[in-house]
């Protein structure tokens, strides 16, 4: 009994072959779709664990230096003192000098202290407050606001 079925077993299979000669492509098909799959989920996998949260960049290179972000098509050069902010607006007819305060690594306030543009947008004493949002090498990306204005930008780290 068991020979006579498994007899009967194979030659369904056979006529099962025959009749849909596609049976290996769908095989290969299905295979080749799990593959992608996973591959793909790794790949995601491996760009969501590579971004990394604010409380991981290390923002020390923003805390000492010289830096240039573009403004309206202008090229800005500021530096950071200890605990002074220099902005200097088009190379250096205008100026504007600011104290600062570190909320934490990637925060602070300046405080401006003098601001030699004729009509400023913002006097003395008024606050900005910046947020870096990421660093990529010498770049640091970021969020400023004075005065109810807020804005995002760039700004390199060239010495």
């Amino acid at each position: 009994m068991k020979l006579a079925s498994i007899l009967i077993y194979e030659e369904e299979s056979a006529k099962n072959k025959a009749v849909n000669p596609k049976w290996p492509n769908l095989f290969l098909l299905s295979f080749l779709k799990r593959i992608a799959f996973f591959f793909l989920f790794f790949l995601f996998l491996g760009l969501f664990l590579s971004i990394k949260p604010i409380e991981e960049y290390d923002c020390d290179l923003l805390h000492e230096g010289t830096f240039v972000y573009y403004y309206e098509n202008k090229k800005i050069k500021v530096v950071i003192h200890e605990k002074d902010h220099i902005e200097y607006h088009e190379n250096g007819k205008y100026e504007i000098h600011s104290k600062i305060e570190w909320i934490n690594d990637c925060e602070f306030v300046t405080t401006c202290v003098k601001n030699t543009f004729p009509n400023p947008t913002y006097d003395v004493e008024d606050q900005m407050y910046v947020k870096v949002n990421r660093i990529v090498k010498n770049e640091i990306y970021f969020t400023s606001s004075i005065n109810r204005f807020s804005w995002s930008g760039k700004m390199v780290k060239v010495e």
